[in-house]
């Protein structure tokens, strides 16, 4: 049995070296290759689809996935390779950050590192999405939620391709904070402190 699998690795990493000469298509590309544009990245907001970042964004509370508030971030990008949206350690995937700054509560929220999800073919000509989104979290105990609802954020997003090539966005919004069950679940959401 070891013997079996050795050879199916092998023979998938024969096929993965033969299919990235060139302008060729990558393994893993879903039908937009070849990068053609220069690099950039949007900011946007969603769970798994990505969805333009609005003007208002919800701070959420008490889902299953995660427990502290967090904010949902997304990217899209353009020009750079977009790894493989299946495997979170492929080292062909780019190096995406994320992060939030208060001015007016002095906090800024983010990972101590960045996230290695590789992107999907998105929706739009020559474009990639994040896998699924980064959860940018409050953390318990501190950032005070009944402080936060209604002040503005800069949201940043930056993103390092395998090849060296980069981008970044931002966007400025207002925060609201959503209380009670995530959205649909069936249950009350309190939104702002009021019912």
């Amino acid at each position: 049995m070891p013997r079996l699998c050795i050879v199916h690795r092998a023979l998938g990493a024969g096929l993965l070296l033969a299919a990235c000469g060139g302008n060729e298509r990558p393994a893993v590309d879903a039908g937009c290759w070849p990068l053609s544009d220069p690099p950039s990245a949007q900011i946007g907001t969603g769970d798994i689809a990505f969805a333009p970042m609005p003007d208002v964004l919800p701070v959420i509370i008490n889902t299953g996935a995660q427990g502290d508030p967090f904010l949902q971030v997304h990217a899209r990008i353009h020009g750079i390779p977009p790894g493989d949206p299946q495997d979170t350690l492929a080292p062909g995937n780019p190096k995406t950050m994320g992060s939030v700054v208060i001015p007016d509560l002095g906090r800024t929220l983010g990972p101590d590192g960045p996230a290695t999800f590789g992107y999907a073919c998105s929706p739009e000509p020559g474009a990639y999405d994040l896998a699924r989104s980064l959860h940018i979290g409050f953390g318990f105990g501190n950032n005070p939620l009944d402080q936060v609802s209604g002040k503005q954020a800069r949201i940043t997003i930056e993103v390092v391709g395998s090849n060296g090539l980069s981008a970044r966005d931002e966007k400025l919004v207002t925060l609201m904070v959503l209380s009670g069950a995530a959205p649909g679940a069936g249950a009350p959401i309190t939104v702002g402190g009021s019912p």
